[in-house]
């Protein structure tokens, strides 16, 4: 009796964990998921599959459907795909810039990171025109679009300038009253998609896209050691016009306050060291007073670009920076996302930079 007893307690226990979960071969697998604006209450979503089968003609399936909720979305894209779909491997969330400015992203992101399949360090990201168009387009060169789009925001060298935001970020900097959330911006050129700066919100709504090189300066002042190069012409408007290419760059960035909140200063400090890798003018870098000279143009074009930055940011009623973090501290009660646009509207600014040249190699 003992011996059936058993016997029949594994058989049950087999029956019901494969008829409470789906093989992997049943299950659909989300790499990649985008958002189009339609309208206040419809939005079109797409989608990404990686194909495992190694019959199967194409190595990604990519789904469009339009839908009012993203459950009913991926209910519909089930039936689609004659598979369970899961989110569990969700890398990118894509969304269209119109679908950002009408402030529909903050909405998604939330609801997925609440989602327990969804990893808190999927990226986000703001493609320019249509998501769909991104996502459905084919791309010789690439294997597989999954893993090239999934590559493609993995920070590397050369795309230090972008933020590379994950939902956990984005869902932080949204909450926070003292600084306003980015993420990467994308758009489609020529075929490949080309990374073209940062989008910056404000009240979870896109408000305006910086270049690449205001997202580097955003990046410094955010506290980022590392750069990747750093290209900087002097005397653009002048016959003495020089270039510089300044590669393997650390960085440092110290923002400091007078906690006036009638007339509010913030000073910030920064300090470069990095390897000169190109340079075109005039200056015979061998000689120490003008590789000095050089060091002082680069360290005042900083300047200028964080001014211009920071003056622009003002204008916009945007604050992707954090300058009032030390004047919160000493701050008591609620701090509402109102005081900081207003501090940042009052707000002088000091700025100085350093800039240490550790070689120039050959170049002349």
């Amino acid at each position: 009796m003992i011996i059936i007893s058993s016997f029949c307690l594994l058989l049950s226990g087999c029956s019901t964990e494969q008829g409470s979960q789906p093989s992997l071969e049943r299950l659909g697998m989300i790499s990649v998921i985008g958002f189009d604006y339609i309208d206040d209450d419809q939005m079109k979503m797409t989608v990404i599959m990686p194909q495992p089968a190694i019959e199967a003609m194409k190595h990604t399936q990519v789904i469009t459907v339009e839908t009012d909720m993203i459950h009913k979305g991926l209910v519909e894209i089930s039936s689609k795909a004659d598979k369970t779909v899961s989110l569990t491997q969700l890398r990118v969330i894509l969304f269209s810039e119109e679908f950002s400015k009408k402030g529909k992203m903050k909405e998604m992101v939330e609801y997925l990171y609440k989602d327990s399949e969804v990893r808190s360090n999927s990226y986000v990201a703001i493609v320019k025109d249509s998501v769909e168009e991104v996502l459905s387009k084919e791309y010789p060169d690439k294997q597989n679009t999954s893993v090239y789009i999934n590559n493609l925001f993995q920070p590397r060298q050369y795309t230090y300038f972008s933020p590379f935001t994950t939902i956990h970020e984005f869902v932080y900097d949204e909450s926070n009253p003292l600084i306003d959330s980015i993420a990467p911006y994308v758009e489609l050129k020529d075929g490949i998609i080309h990374i073209e700066g940062i989008a910056v919100f404000s009240n979870g709504k896109m408000k305006t896209m910086f270049t690449q090189q205001e997202g580097k300066t955003i990046q410094i002042l955010r506290g980022q050691k590392k750069l990747s190069v750093f290209a900087i012409t002097l005397n653009d408007d002048s016959e003495s016009k020089e270039k510089v290419a300044l590669e393997f760059i650390t960085s440092k960035a110290k923002i400091e306050t007078n906690h006036n909140f009638d007339s509010p200063k913030v000073k910030i400090t920064m300090k470069f060291e990095g390897t000169l890798s190109e340079y075109e003018g005039g200056k015979d870098l061998a000689n120490k007073h003008e590789l000095e000279n050089l060091e002082k143009e680069v360290s005042k074009s900083i300047e200028d670009d964080v001014r211009t930055l920071l003056e622009k940011s003002r204008d916009l009623s945007i604050e992707p920076v954090g300058l009032f973090k030390a004047m919160r501290m000493r701050y008591k009660g609620d701090w509402p996302s109102e005081l900081t646009q207003e501090l940042m509207a009052k707000a002088e600014f000091e700025i100085k930079a350093d800039t240490r040249i550790l070689s120039a190699g050959t170049l002349k």
